[in-house]
Formats: structure tokens, C-alpha cells, sequence
């Protein structure tokens, strides 16, 4: 059986005497217990931190709900807003009357009444100062009735019979600056203080030690309410109402076993108080009082030691996380500390998507930072990071299935994000400290964490540099390797062009020097038909020469456009090879190529023609620029042989180099690929985007 406990923050001796008399129960019964800090977080089904204690997410039977502490931050007044948040679940309410749950409630009216008819009637006081609880907390709103309404019910008796009233919200600060308020209205000290809880008594007792100095300074009688262990401490020792926090702990899990088991229950379990009167109100004392003055000196001393001890060791822990910059120095910090501290079942997680709002919590990954069972450390889930919720949680028990711990949870908050939580088992002593703990822990989990983000970001941008300049490092590699096979294939044109020149111009030109050579040593005059063969053979060299200019840079491109040019080129083609080659320009109107566009493209239609002519085995060619969506696409397809792409290497021909380095220069895509059922396709495509859109001259 596992039952899940609902309450505000354990450090405060109402909830952790409550908590404790659970937890004894618990232990004496064999029921696992888990327990639940709200930590002051409004509770709905949209708050992360209420949701926890589902049934689907840590697989609980029930839940007792102390509902007295967070009645402020919940709106529980009948069974379906419980089940809102929780579902359906067995729950029981302590300290407030929830309909339709069993509640363990406080008679409280005859105590309160009793102790305010002792201060009027036994001590005669008749100016009082009550300092109330939260406004419309129900506890608060109870104990002002019933001492309101017992002050009206004395004052036709005494004539002098006077109160006020102050909102002291249940805490020692609250209480001080109450006190304050109402000396700045009086100026008098009242006869007596009556408090709505013990802590804000306390908070008088420490009025009283800040102003003892002022002129005319007079302590008054103080009273409280709940008797916290505490109270016995305080000098004078303190007055008030014991109420059975340990018995209504121990009620409450009496009830939910019963409940579990099916038996019937009562819809509302009583709990007597009673007054316990020291000396506050100026009494001798009473029989819990401490026998002799020292006493009550002595364990003040052990009391004082103690917490003394705790509060250094919370500040050396603080210190110790403060200075650590890896998870190696947390566990090291928290595993010098845990034996100190008495804690032998203790875990820290990290909650590795930082988005409660979306996640299941049961199936919501956690790191395990550090986890100790039963005084050893697990260091097994070193090893598994990121594990669902409920798995860590059924591990954590399998370890030691023999002992059953009663286990706390509390998150760690850095501002408004939840970034992990402790699972924690402690002595009641030892409570009330973790709070400052886990804020410690908070912290240094937090600006570790974002350490460990640098540091994994900082290995990224260096892996990230090490690719960018390894590709930089081959980029210049191939650029390099380009520049060299530029200046190769220059070279090899100009030679090319130089053979050429000297095979073809020269020796026609040599032919017609010979000629003329041969008419000028005759005898004879130079005939006609001679003079017409040296025309032929001059106009022959001059159109060859002219063709040579044209290859080297075609100027119609310039003057007649990129669409003639084309055009006399497929048709020179056609002429000079015999193999059929058909044209089509598709592109429309104020679509423009530039002059570097012109060349390249034409030097590659140019190129792939030359490659048909000495390769393929055409019969036919097809020649196309075509516009497609968002790109123009230049096709030279032939139906000879096809592509056989024989790379020696990386090498390639010089003609395909040629190709894919004037491909490069205007930033079109460049492929060669067979085309079906026979001959080759070679495609090169430009984006639109590198087109200027204007009309082409």
C-alpha cells in the first residue's frame, strides 16, 4: 500500500508534527508513504506541481490531504474539486471539513473559550490584543469567532473589558509588524496578546527582545495556539492550546487504511484539544513544564547547539556549491554532507526536458545526479541518464526491498522554472533546514547545468570550426586543382589554336607564297585562270580565319543575340558534320542573360556539339533552352552511343572539366546523364533568380 501525503513545505513545526505522526503510523503499519511539498503553488490541474500526486504517477492507493496549510492556495470545498485536480482517488482531509471526504478534524471551540475566560477571570486582564491567522483561511476565521464572540459575552460583566484585532497571517514577521501597528495606534502595551497559532507568539516574544530598551518598556502576557514543540523553549514557556498534531497524523492514516479497505468510515473524526497553561499568561507553569530553571536552560542549550550546528552546516554547503563547477563537485559536496546530516535515503533529479507543462510526469525523463539507499551510494544509474519518472522511482525501492522509507519530494526552483527535485529521507530535526538545502542545491544544479550547455555548446562550435575549416582546407584544394586545370586546358587551347593556326593558316598561307613565287619565275604572264585559283585559296584562308576569331570569341553574341548565335551555331554544325541538329528557343520576351551567361552557355552547347561530333556516332542532335519553374533549363541531346563515363581517378576529359568549370563560373547545375533508349543528355540548369528581367537587346 502506498499513500501519497499533500502539504505546504515541511518547515514549520505544525506540519512537520502532523507529517511525523503520518509517518510513524506508516512505518508501524508497513505502508510506503510519499510526501508532497506544495511550496506556496496555487493548486489546479494546470499547475505542474499539483500533479504530481496522481495515482498514474507515482502509483498511489490514497492521499491525505492536510488541507489546514494549503486551504490559501486551493479552493477545496467538496469532493469533486479534489477529484479536478487528483481524479479519482481515495482522499482524506485533515484540519478542514471537505464535503463528501473523510475529514480528521480539531475541537477546538472549548479550549479557545477556556483560555480566554482563564485570562479574564483568573488573571483579570481586561485589555487584550488579538493577532489573527490568513484572511479567510478557515482555522483563522474560527478561532477570531470564538474569541470575539466569548469577549462580547464578558463585557456586560466588566465595563473595561476591551480587544482589537490584527491580521498576523500565521507567521512570526506577520506578528512583529502587527504588534508594531498596534503600538503606534495605543502606544500602551494591551494586558494581554492573544495569537491565533504559536508561531506568531513567538513573533511577539521577539517584539518584545527588539523594544526592550525603550523607556517605560513593559512585557505583557502572551498566548498561542497549537503547542508546538517549541513553545515548552520560550522564556517565560508558552501558553497555549495543544493540539495532537502526532495523534491527528497518525488518525489520518488509521482512516485512509479503513477506507482502502473497503470498511465504512465516518465522514468526520474529532480530535479533542486542551489548554496548557505555563507562564506566559502568568502561571506558575504546569506539569510539561521543565521541572527547574536549568533545566529548561539545558535543553534550550542542546536545542540551540543544534540548530546552530544545522544552520553552519547549511551555510558550508551553500559555500562548498557555490565554488563547484562540474556534477563531480555536487556529489561530492552532498555525499560529505549526508552522513552530518543523518540521512541515509536521498536522491537528486534533474529534469532533462525542463517543460513540466507538457510533459506525463510518469513517463517524464529525469537525470539521477546522485542517488543513495540505505546509507550506500547507487552509482548504477551513472550510467542511465534520462530515465522515466516512475521507472527511477520503482528502482529507487527495488534496491532495498526490505525497507520501506518515508520519502519527500521537493522541487528545485530557480525563479518561476522547476528544474529538478530531491527525494529525501530525514529526522524532524533535520527538516526544517532542507528547505535552505534544496535552494542551495537549486542554484548550483542550475549554473551547472548551464556550464555543462557551454561547455557542450563550446565543443559544438569547435567541431563545428574543425568541418568548416577542413572543407575550407578542401574547397581551397579544389579550387586550387581548378586554377591548375584552367591554366591546363588554356594551355592545351592555345596550343590547340597554335596547332591550328600552324597546320591549317600557315600552310595555306605557305601554299599561296609558293604559288606566287612560281608565277612570278615564268616566263610568261600570269593567266587568268591562275589568278582566280590564288583568289580561291586567299578567300579560303580568310573564311578559315575568320572561323578560328569566331571560336575564340563568337562577337554576334553581342550583336545578334544570344538566340541567333545559337542558331548559326547548330546550323554550322549541321553543315560541317552531316548529322541533323535541331534548334528550339522557348525562352520568353525580357528574359535576360548577361554577357559572362552568354558566353559560358555558349561555350557549352559549343563544346557538347564538338563531343557528339568526334564521339557519339549521331545521326541526330537536339538542341533546346526551355524554361521550367523557377529555372531555365539548355539540353544538347543526340541519339548516338551514349555516355561512357571512364574517370581515371578524379580526372576527367578536358572537354567535360571545361564544361563543369564554365558550369561553376555562372552558378548553374551541371550534369551529364545517358539518355533512354540510346544517346546522351547533357543538361545544365540556372535558376531564374540569376536572371536580370529586363529585355534582352
Amino acid at each position: 500500500m502506498r499513500i501519497g501525503v499533500v502539504l505546504n513545505i515541511l518547515d514549520e513545526e505544525y506540519q512537520i508534527s502532523v507529517y511525523k505522526g503520518i509517518e510513524q503510523k506508516a512505518q508501524s503499519l508497513g505502508i510506503e508513504l510519499v510526501c508532497f511539498q506544495q511550496e506556496n503553488a496555487k493548486i489546479t490541474e494546470d499547475e505542474p506541481v499539483s500533479r504530481f500526486p496522481r495515482k498514474e504517477y507515482f502509483d498511489l492507493d490514497g492521499i491525505i490531504l492536510v488541507t489546514s496549510v494549503i486551504t490559501g492556495n486551493a479552493d477545496f470545498t467538496t469532493k469533486n474539486d479534489v477529484e479536478r485536480i487528483w481524479g479519482k482517488i481515495p482522499v482524506v482531509s485533515v484540519g478542514q471539513k471537505i464535503e463528501g471526504i473523510p475529514s480528521v478534524l480539531i475541537e477546538t471551540e472549548d479550549s479557545m473559550k477556556q483560555l480566554v475566560e482563564h485570562l479574564i477571570l483568573t488573571h483579570n486582564y481586561r485589555k487584550f490584543l488579538f493577532i489573527s491567522g490568513a484572511e479567510d483561511h478557515p482555522d483563522a476565521e474560527e478561532r477570531e469567532q470564538i474569541f470575539t464572540k466569548t469577549m462580547e459575552a464578558y463585557k456586560p460583566w466588566f465595563s473595561d473589558l476591551q480587544y482589537k484585532l490584527k491580521r498576523g497571517y500565521f507567521t512570526e514577521v506577520a506578528a512583529i509588524r502587527a504588534m508594531g501597528e498596534y503600538m503606534d495606534e495605543e502606544s500602551k502595551f494591551p494586558d494581554v496578546v492573544v495569537c491565533a497559532n504559536d508561531n506568531m507568539a513567538i513573533g511577539v516574544y521577539k517584539y518584545f527582545k527588539i523594544h526592550c530598551n525603550k523607556p517605560g518598556f513593559k512585557e505583557c502576557a502572551v498566548t498561542g495556539f497549537d503547542d508546538i514543540p517549541q513553545a515548552r523553549f520560550e522564556i517565560p514557556s508558552l501558553t497555549t492550546v495543544h493540539q495532537p498534531l502526532n495523534e491527528i497524523g497518525a488518525k489520518s492514516l488509521e482512516l485512509m487504511k479503513e477506507v482502502l479497505e473497503g470498511k465504512n468510515v465516518p465522514q468526520e473524526v474529532f480530535i479533542e484539544s486542551r489548554v496548557v497553561y505555563r507562564k506566559s499568561c502568568g502561571c506558575k507553569g504546569s506539569k510539561d513544564d521543565f521541572a527547574t530553571d536549568e533545566d529548561q536552560f539545558r535543553a534550550m542549550q542542546a536545542n540551540y547547539v543544534q540548530s546552530e550546528t544545522l544552520l553552519r552546516m547549511v551555510s558550508h554547503i551553500g559555500q562548498d556549491l557555490n565554488y563547484g563547477e562540474t556534477f563531480g563537485a555536487l556529489k561530492y559536496v552532498v555525499r560529505q554532507n549526508l552522513n552530518e546530516l543523518g540521512m541515509n535515503n536521498f536522491a537528486i533529479l534533474r529534469f532533462s526536458n525542463g517543460d513540466l507543462k507538457s510533459s506525463h510526469l510518469k513517463n517524464m525523463p529525469v537525470d539521477p545526479l546522485f542517488v543513495r539507499r540505505s546509507g550506500n551510494e547507487c552509482y548504477e544509474f551513472d550510467r542511465e541518464m534520462k530515465m522515466p519518472l516512475g521507472q527511477f522511482y520503482r528502482r529507487f525501492y527495488d534496491i532495498d526491498p526490505h525497507t520501506k522509507p518515508a520519502m519527500i519530494l521537493k522541487f528545485l526552483i530557480v525563479g518561476n522554472e522547476i528544474i529538478g527535485c530531491i527525494f529525501y529521507e530525514a529526522d524532524e530535526n533535520v527538516l526544517p533546514y532542507l528547505s535552505s538545502i534544496a535552494i542551495n542545491l537549486a542554484h548550483g544544479l542550475n549554473r551547472m547545468t548551464m556550464a555543462e550547455e557551454r561547455r557542450k555548446h563550446s565543443e559544438f562550435l569547435e567541431r563545428e570550426v574543425n568541418e568548416r575549416t577542413k572543407e575550407l582546407v578542401e574547397a581551397n584544394n579544389r579550387r586550387m586543382e581548378v586554377e591548375a586545370e584552367v591554366l591546363r586546358i588554356s594551355e592545351l587551347e592555345r596550343q590547340r589554336f597554335s596547332n591550328d593556326l600552324h597546320d591549317d593558316i600557315c600552310q595555306r598561307l605557305a601554299g599561296i607564297s609558293m604559288l606566287c613565287r612560281s608565277y612570278s619565275n615564268q616566263d610568261t604572264p600570269v593567266e587568268k585562270s591562275q589568278m582566280l585559283e590564288l583568289a580561291q585559296l586567299i578567300g579560303e584562308t580568310l573564311q578559315t580565319t575568320r572561323q578560328y576569331a569566331h571560336n575564340s570569341y563568337p562577337v554576334e553574341l553581342e550583336s545578334l543575340g544570344m538566340n541567333h548565335s545559337l542558331s548559326n551555331l547548330c546550323n554550322s554544325f549541321a553543315a560541317q558534320s552531316g548529322i541533323n541538329c535541331q534548334y528550339e528557343w522557348g525562352m520568353p520576351k525580357g528574359v535576360h542573360f548577361d554577357k559572362i551567361q552568354k558566353l559560358n552557355i555558349f561555350r557549352i552547347i559549343q563544346e557538347a556539339l564538338h563531343n557528339i561530333l568526334k564521339h557519339s556516332k549521331a545521326k541526330n542532335v537536339w538542341v533546346s533552352v526551355m524554361p521550367e519553374t523557377r529555372k531555365t533549363v539548355i539540353k544538347v541531346i543526340d541519339d548516338g552511343v551514349g555516355f561512357v563515363n571512364e574517370e581515371s581517378g578524379n580526372s576527367k576529359g578536358l572537354g567535360l572539366n571545361s564544361m563543369q568549370y564554365r558550369a561553376n563560373q555562372i552558378g548553374a547545375s551541371f550534369v551529364i546523364k545517358s539518355n533512354k533508349p540510346h544517346g546522351t543528355c547533357v543538361q545544365l540548369s540556372l535558376s531564374n533568380k540569376l536572371l536580370e528581367d529586363k529585355n534582352e537587346k
